[in-house]
């Protein structure tokens, strides 16, 4: 069978190393808010300049 001699499998991670995964998971999560939160300033910029683009055009 293929797989059969893989070992334990991912049920046996999360047992042993579950308290270095939440440190990991929350410096994910300020990446990704830090990656929103640029997004969102780009997008408002983009905004501002097609409101003007819109006064004189």
């Amino acid at each position: 069978m293929p797989g059969a001699g893989a070992g334990p499998g991912p049920a046996a991670g999360p047992a042993r190393g579950a308290d270095p995964g939440v440190p990991e998971l929350v410096a994910q999560a300020a990446l990704l808010q830090a990656r929103l939160d640029w997004y969102q300033t780009q997008l408002a910029r983009l905004g501002e300049r097609g409101a003007a683009d819109g006064e004189h055009g």
